[in-house]
């Protein structure tokens, strides 16, 4: 008996030991393996951190080369002026009116300046960084701010206070990594997401954001692609995990819901120097050469092709100014330009047949010279249409122009509704078409304006919520 029971008590003791170094095993592995896992993540972060420095290291690099150009196709000639050419002489006037209000150069570089227009209302300072030639349209067309430019162009600054906001603009080549301010706190980047290779340096200042120390708020100008596909930019986003709030996209894209994503307006094509037309510039009341006008590149098969079909065959063909030509031209001569200007600022409507997409700069630059646009209101191959369910938005495509009632001409076949429309306008008198370019001047010139307060305003609202009364 005492020996079964000695027996029991050293089964007690194997069993108690057993369960001692399986609890100690499991500690073992359950420590290693939160061990291998904080070391993974440490290198894994050391790793991502390692691959951001060398993409910003790239772009500082690039830079520094003098043959490299980050605004692509739209700024291919490094000898002309980056902002500004020799305006045609409708705008002789104002251009002079622009250069006797110019802002003395600055001794320090742009890109160190000092406030100097700070008001005592203003709260908070953002800084825009132009990494797109839209960028332009909305520091120049849409904020109203003046450039001051430095090294030709390498490096250009503006600073502009609207509301409790205080902007401060910087662009062109020299703004790269290195350069720009590492105490920013608000951030609004201009960026290109158009192609593939835009895509890929846009993804570069995007991933410095973490590298900024003080940063605090980060939203997006982004020129989009023209088939909306955006989702690229969804990872970056602060829903979705990353450090921007806000998206102001071009294109009617499925992405826009007014909360993440607003629409942005196409504007005109400043990467080709079309001037910043005034209002008051705007010949109103001067009879107007032509009755239309067409002048861009005719693709094969398309559209284009149609509506030239048509005009040639029709009896107000001599009452327009038709000038196709076949191949695509990235930039313009000064007297290409100058022509196109004129044309534009001489014609009573302006044609608009679709390209890659609806929206196209045509449409903005003939708005600003009193030109009624004629929109072929089709949707163009791709995703950019409002997504099922989203009733409360306008119909794609050009649901901003629509939601803002713009006074301009839709058209969905060229082929059924041209002669109807040019026996229209034909008969119009010299006073309906006065009062018309008069509503569309003055719509255009409303409409940059609530894109700018749209702008303000969701950037209140975004990043200073507290702010916002």
């Amino acid at each position: 008996m005492l020996k079964g029971h000695m027996s029991h008590m050293h089964w007690q003791k194997l069993t108690f030991r057993k369960v001692a170094y399986s609890i100690l095993g499991i500690y073992v592995l359950i420590t290693c393996y939160t061990g291998f896992h904080l070391l993974s993540r440490k290198l894994q972060n050391e790793f991502k951190q390692k691959i951001i420095q060398e993409r910003i290291k790239t772009l500082s690099e690039i830079a520094d080369d003098p043959d490299w150009n980050p605004w692509g196709e739209e700024f291919e000639s490094e000898q002309r002026p980056l902002l500004h050419h020799n305006a045609p002489a409708l705008w002789e006037a104002q251009q002079m009116e622009m250069g006797a209000q110019r802002a003395p150069v600055a001794q320090r570089s742009p890109l160190e300046r000092r406030v100097s227009n700070r008001t005592e209302s203003t709260e908070h300072i953002v800084e825009i960084w132009g990494k797109a030639a839209i960028g332009l349209y909305l520091w120049e067309h849409i904020i109203e701010g003046i450039l001051e430019e430095r090294m030709n162009g390498v490096w250009s600054y503006g600073e502009k206070s609207l509301s409790s906001i205080s902007f401060r603009f910087r662009t062109g080549p020299g703004v790269v990594p290195s350069k720009v301010p590492r105490s920013t706190e608000n951030l609004l980047l201009v960026l290109n997401g158009r192609e593939t290779a835009k895509v890929e340096v846009s993804k570069m200042w995007l991933e410095l954001l973490v590298t900024l120390p003080h940063l605090h708020n980060a939203a997006v100008v982004l020129l989009g692609n023209e088939q909306c596909n955006n989702s690229w930019i969804h990872p970056y986003m602060a829903h979705n995990g990353g450090l921007v709030k806000v998206v102001f996209l071009v294109y009617d894209s499925p992405e826009i819901d007014n909360i993440h994503f607003y629409q942005w307006p196409l504007g005109v094509a400043t990467y080709r120097s079309f001037p910043n037309v005034k209002s008051s510039d705007v010949q109103i009341d001067q009879r107007r050469q032509y009755l239309f006008n067409f002048l861009g590149t005719v693709y094969k098969n398309s559209s284009r092709e149609t509506l030239l079909c048509q005009i040639n065959n029709s009896s107000y063909t001599n009452l327009g100014f038709i000038k196709p030509r076949r191949e695509w031209m990235p930039s313009e001569t000064e007297e290409s330009r100058e022509e196109y200007v004129q044309v534009l600022s001489n014609s009573e409507l302006t044609f608009n047949p679709v390209g890659l997409n609806t929206e196209c700069y045509r449409i903005y630059e003939a708005m600003s010279l009193g030109s009624v646009p004629v929109i072929e209101d089709v949707l163009t191959p791709g995703l950019c249409q409002a997504r099922s369910g989203d009733s409360h938005f306008f119909t794609s495509p050009l649901r901003l122009l629509k939601e803002f009632n713009a006074p301009v001409i839709y058209v969905k076949n060229w082929t059924q509704e041209i002669d109807l429309l040019l026996h229209k306008e034909a008969t119009l008198s010299d006073l309906e078409r006065r009062m018309r370019r008069k509503t569309l001047v003055e719509w255009y010139s409303g409409f940059k304006m609530r894109m700018r307060d749209r702008l303000v305003n969701v950037l209140l609202s975004t990043f200073f919520t507290s702010s916002v009364r």
